[in-house]
């Protein structure tokens, strides 16, 4: 994913206007998300923004599908406000320095520790930067919640 964007407009649907929940980038295709348990309950305003669904695909989320991601959903909103608030902050080489510690699975609490010289919210924004880039990963977070017990591990050889 590139960008995205929350409640971006309304999308024709069976001739009826729905109110789209979200529009997503991603490197090679644009996607609308809509909650299709929304959608007969949808209270359409005529004055919103018709967004052309010709030229994104359009993506129909299921409550069952939503209920079975809570726990990495519920991960990426907490995850997602170190990202956004903290963008830009994150000097290069505490990243580097963090990809090469977790060159086998730390906690989130050894990772914290190992970089206490360091603002604890930036080490916190670089693991989770490193981790939406895909250079580390923690299979954990799609079933349990996100704890100082959270293993991450890099994903790419260090040297």
């Amino acid at each position: 994913m590139i960008t995205f964007c929350e409640r971006p407009g309304y999308v024709l649907i069976n001739e009826d206007r729905h109110l789209a929940d979200f529009w997503v980038r991603y490197v090679d295709r644009e996607e609308l998300v809509v909650l299709s348990e929304l959608i007969s309950r949808s209270n359409v305003d005529a004055s919103g923004a018709e967004l052309d669904a010709c030229t994104a695909e359009v993506r129909f989320v299921a409550s069952a599908e939503l209920a079975a991601a809570r726990a990495w959903t519920d991960n990426w909103q907490r995850i997602l406000p170190y990202l956004v608030a903290n963008r830009g902050l994150v000097p290069a080489p505490l990243s580097l320095a963090i990809v090469q510690f977790v060159d086998e699975p730390r906690r989130l609490l050894d990772i914290e520790r190992e970089f206490l010289t360091s603002d604890p919210v930036i080490v916190r924004t670089a693991l989770f930067s490193l981790l939406h880039s895909g250079r580390v990963s923690a299979s954990a977070l799609q079933t349990q919640p996100l704890s100082l017990l959270t293993s991450f591990t890099a994903l790419e050889a260090t040297s």
